[in-house]
């Protein structure tokens, strides 16, 4: 038995304006609300069969998740390791030290 199940992560790369209203609900039953959102859906016919009718639309990736982690989750981790470094560490608060007193 493994330890991760796999997931497709869907991110909407155009919009869906303009197009048919068929389009537009496959969008939003996939929860694809607005541009640039990711959703994970289960490897399944059913989400294989949805993700056809929107291929012009979105870029999809074969993810792996840990076991026992929502998919909800899982974005917000995928999102947090895509953020760059601050460059900068904060220490301390030199007023509350004051080393002058």
């Amino acid at each position: 038995m493994s330890a991760t199940q796999l997931f497709y992560r869907v991110t909407l790369q155009r919009s869906t304006i303009g197009l048919p209203e068929k389009t537009k609900a496959y969008a939003r039953a996939m929860g694809l609300t607005r541009l640039h959102k990711s959703v994970l859906l289960p490897v399944s016919p059913n989400s294989a069969g949805n993700i056809l009718e929107l291929k012009e639309l979105v870029a999809v990736e074969n993810v792996a998740v840990p076991k026992g982690l929502s998919p909800k989750q899982a974005i917000k981790n995928l999102n947090a390791a895509r953020k760059p470094f601050d460059g900068f560490k904060v220490v301390g608060d030199a007023i509350k030290a004051k080393p002058w007193a």
